[in-house]
């Protein structure tokens, strides 16, 4: 006990440096401990969005500019006008893909599946849309094969009530409505309605993230395509093999398909994202390493003043009889009280300053993602451009929202960072004491003394 009062005497003999060691000291260790809590969390965010991203590619026709409905060389068709209802200018179909284009999509290496689709406007005034500000109702026809789906708008629904199409639905005049549409023109599961003049049944609800694509109708792709008289589809959502996979497959994809056609990766759409996270995660590595080095220089240099300025107060306890061991113990716990006192105040600081310095490191990813080539933008996700449909960026900004780092707050991971530094720089420091107390001579310093 009287070693501890002693050391506690000594760590306190001057007030002015103990303070500054103390702060920067305990500045640096709750830097460490909170650049290694975000360093963490920062690529936890970063495996995130590369599984958000998965492995799908669009393809779509690519209008040339000025010229929307402009026939491609044996690989599309042109684009045909349908009115909006009410409105002035006419609705411009996209030219689509025909049905030998996606056959040699569906051969290329690389390629697991395919999800084909073709969206028409509904141009008839028997269903009533959803709201009166809203944009016409949208009709899309899918492979009857796909257990998991896109709209046009980019949102996948969730099936609600009834059921979803069968190998058998190909040529059946059946329909899957968002649950909302249906309330509004007073339709349940098994219920009729007319497009387009033929009659359909109703055998599936689903709900979406979004007003507007909870303004659609989801029929079997082959029954749009003899509605519509088409021999191809608007757009393929392609699934590669793995992550890894999708630029090779992508590249592959264009190189057959020539420039007629768009082949985008969301890894396009994410990149900003992609890059602003890895620019955070190697800032906060770099803040993680300097901390690290400060920490040390400030316990090093703190500890070499307090040995040097005792010099000749060592030199008398060796001459009055004092081991190594009993003057070493001194200077331990005088290094461990200083280490304690900081690590005290990095965890206040933690507490305090933790989510502050997360935000200056995190990211507005939704705000990063960028709209596919050619379309539309997250305001206005089903406005058309040159006559071409393309994916929306809303629903994968929606997706983005929840990406951001978390604060960094003290918790085991924390606190554990913070104790394992602190008593790992004393043990280092400690060295310096043992080397000098062993190398000092008592008679040369008390003889410079005198």
């Amino acid at each position: 006990m009287k070693l501890v009062v002693r050391s506690i005497r000594n760590v306190f003999r001057s007030p002015v440096r103990l303070i500054l060691v103390v702060a920067l000291l305990g500045m640096s260790l709750m830097f460490v401990a909170a650049m290694a809590s975000l360093a963490t969390n920062s690529q936890q965010q970063l495996a995130a969005v590369r599984k958000q991203i998965g492995t799908t590619i669009t393809i779509e026709y690519a209008a040339s500019p000025g010229n929307p409905s402009q026939q491609g060389s044996g690989g599309g068709s042109n684009a045909t006008p349908a009115p909006f209802p009410g409105a002035n200018t006419p609705f411009i179909a996209p030219p689509h893909i025909s049905n030998s284009m996606v056959t040699k999509v569906k051969s290329t290496q690389g390629v697991v599946s395919t999800e084909e689709r073709v969206v028409r406007p509904y141009t008839e005034e028997i269903l009533k849309n959803i709201s009166a500000t809203a944009l016409p109702i949208m009709i899309n026809g899918i492979s009857e094969d796909s257990t998991n789906f896109t709209l046009s708008g980019g949102a996948v629904p969730t099936l609600v009530s009834g059921r979803s199409f069968r190998d058998s639905d190909a040529d059946a005049d059946v329909a899957m409505m968002s649950q909302a549409l249906a309330q509004k023109n007073h339709l349940n599961v098994g219920s009729t309605f007319t497009l387009n003049g033929t009659v359909f049944t109703l055998i599936g609800l689903y709900t979406t993230s979004s007003p507007t694509t909870d303004n659609s109708i989801v029929i079997p792709l082959t029954t749009i395509q003899k509605m519509f008289h088409l021999d191809g589809v608007d757009s393929i959502l392609v699934t590669a093999a793995s992550y890894e996979q999708v630029e090779t497959v992508a590249a592959r994809l264009r190189d057959l398909l020539g420039s007629q056609f768009t082949v985008v990766t969301q890894a396009t759409q994410y990149s900003n994202v992609l890059h602003a996270l890895g620019v955070a995660q190697n800032s906060i590595q770099a803040t993680l390493v300097a901390s690290f080095l400060i920490a040390a220089a400030v316990i090093i240099f703190a500890v070499l003043m307090l040995v040097r300025e005792r010099t000749a107060e060592i030199a008398i306890l060796k001459t009055i009889g004092a081991s190594h061991l009993q003057i070493l113990r001194q200077f331990w716990t005088e290094i461990l009280i200083l280490s304690a006192t900081a690590a005290a105040l990095a965890v206040f600081l933690l507490v305090t300053l933790g989510s502050f310095l997360a935000h200056l490191f995190d990211i507005d990813a939704s705000s990063l993602v960028k709209a596919a080539a050619g379309g539309p933008s997250v305001d206005h996700p089903l406005i058309m451009n040159n006559g071409v449909t393309t994916s929306t960026t809303s629903t994968t900004a929606s997706n983005l929202s929840n990406i951001h780092l978390m604060a960094a707050t003290l918790d085991v991971q924390t606190l554990l960072i913070i104790l394992v530094v602190g008593i790992g720089l004393a043990l280092l420091t400690s060295l310096i004491p043992t080397w000098f107390v062993s190398h000092l001579k008592p008679a040369q310093v008390l003889r410079k003394a005198n």
